[in-house]
């Protein structure tokens, strides 16, 4: 679940993108896909809160490096977003 502390640290990682380093192809492709456990725990080494991977909404699965929006459901009526990098490495 997600706190009231976590509630106060997100918008501060609304306007900064988190880099994710992930497995890939020469053609950006990724070798499986990010989860949202995998860009909780990216959020977390960023500094971020603890986020629930369940907190976390993926519009679609990410399967290509890039940057990707990100839904985090804060409360019922509260969500904030944030930016995934996905970079190869």
């Amino acid at each position: 679940t997600v706190t009231g502390v976590q509630t106060c640290a997100l918008p501060i990682f609304e306007g900064t993108p988190v880099k994710l380093v992930a497995h890939a192809g020469s053609t950006g492709k990724l070798f499986g896909s990010v989860t949202a456990a995998d860009v909780a725990v990216a959020v977390r080494n960023a500094g971020g809160p603890a986020l629930d991977k369940r907190a976390l909404v993926l519009t679609s699965p990410i399967k290509s490096v890039g940057d990707y929006k990100v839904q985090v459901k804060l409360h019922d009526s509260v969500t904030a977003s944030i930016v995934v990098n996905v970079v190869a490495g």
